[in-house]
């Protein structure tokens, strides 16, 4: 049986000595493995981009050009494009001069020849005189349109765009609006500069910003002022209208408005509009944000105005009649007709001045705000019912609304 028990030593270490480099193979294999799933984020292809997103899943191949190319495609049937597809190439060593060299020959001014009647103090009658103003543009269409705003070119009897080179060209004005503070002009085009046009949605307080236009007139031309965002996205009121409006201290004077206000891509992000406070306060500087006039201009361009929505308009004035005032005057609680819009829904209706609402859509009406709060879950043209007291009586009348803009 000793046979059975005996082994052969030689055999088993050789064995033993196979099965050793097996697990050493192993062992480092394994290690490698790790290694190459470690740095496999870091290894890019000849193109210098990562072939691993860090998830272990391949990315695929990008071409530099395709968001240009689908931007462009998206325009192709939409009109008038605005605002630049190049990019700025901005060289990162001194972005704001190089920004201002690549951008200012799409900043322009403008003037504006307009008249105004002055008394003479000598033969005490009036006279008609000629004056200019001034302000800044940009370009923002290859044919030829030119971004300002409203205020620039307000009671212009003539327009002119200076370029950049010098060169003054006639402008034709294609439509402006009061409200937005925001106008579009025409020129001829000629090889135009035409500026690009970015996301203000992006701005973030402290970002730095450039402020490019024509402070005090044409002989300063194409300043640029540098500083950052104060506030990206101020609501204020200006002369009885809020604007939402881009805050910045970068330098903004009298001439500035209509010109650029722009980011370190060399977009424009903004359109310089006014400064507060006069010459006793620096920096406070305000811009249109992009995303508000870009719409806006194209409204205009294709249409020569701007259309804002409307509200049911009964076409009244009213007051309201308290709880007190009803005792004494033996007039019911409610809405009282003041006067009557010439021509409007409730003039057409017949209604009149001292006619008392008291009820609208089987609702009891008492005050001005429930009034407010039923016309305004109404569209305009609806038919509502309107119950009123006149001398003593109760009727009701099928009012068709009328429509009447937001901001009048």
């Amino acid at each position: 049986m000793k046979e059975f028990y005996e082994f052969d030593e030689e055999r088993y270490q050789k064995k033993s000595r196979v099965k050793g480099y097996i697990a050493i193979a192993l062992i480092f294999t394994l290690i490698g493995g790790l290694l190459f799933y470690a740095i496999s984020p870091y290894i890019t292809d000849r193109n210098g981009k990562s072939g691993d997103d860090g998830r272990g899943i391949i990315s695929e191949s990008s071409n530099p050009n395709a968001q240009n190319e689908a931007s462009a495609d998206a325009n192709k049937n939409s009109g008038i494009k605005i605002g630049s597809n190049e990019d700025m190439l901005i060289d990162r060593d001194n972005p704001v001069a190089d920004i201002a060299a690549k951008l200012e020959k799409a900043v322009v001014g403008i003037t504006n020849k307009s008249e105004v009647v002055v008394p003479d103090m000598f033969f005490y009658r009036q006279q008609v005189q000629e004056v200019e103003g001034y302000g800044s543009g940009i370009i923002i269409s290859e044919d030829g349109h030119v971004l300002t705003n409203h205020h620039v070119v307000e009671d212009a009897k003539e327009l002119f765009v200076i370029m950049s080179n010098g060169e003054t060209v006639k402008a034709e004005l294609i439509g402006s609006d009061a409200q937005s503070d925001i106008a579009v002009l025409k020129i001829e085009p000629n090889n135009l500069t035409v500026a690009k046009i970015g996301d203000s949605s992006n701005m973030r307080k402290g970002d730095f910003a450039i402020a490019i236009g024509n402070p005090l007139g044409h002989q300063l031309a194409g300043t640029v002022n540098f500083g950052v965002i104060s506030a990206a996205n101020r609501s204020l009121e200006l002369d009885g209208r809020t604007m939402e409006l881009i805050q910045t201290d970068a330098a903004i004077n009298n001439g500035n408005s209509g010109g650029a206000l722009v980011n370190m891509n060399g977009e424009v992000i903004g359109m310089n509009t006014v400064k507060f406070g006069g010459g006793n306060v620096e920096g406070l500087g305000f811009a249109i944000p992009s995303n508000v006039f870009k719409p806006i201009a194209q409204e205009i361009i294709e249409t020569g105005k701007v259309s804002y929505p409307q509200k049911p308009w009964l076409g009244v004035y009213i007051g309201e009649i308290t709880a007190e005032a009803s005792q004494e005057y033996g007039y019911p609680q409610g809405v009282i007709i003041t006067d009557v819009e010439p021509d409007g829904p409730a003039a057409k209706t017949g209604i009149k001045p001292a006619d008392v609402i008291i009820g609208m859509d089987d609702k009891e009406l008492k005050t001005i705000d429930e009034l407010r709060e039923i016309l305004e879950s109404h569209e305009v043209d609806d038919i509502v019912d309107i119950k009123l007291w006149r001398n003593g009586d109760e009727f009701t009348l099928k009012v068709k609304l009328g429509g009447m803009n937001i901001y009048e």
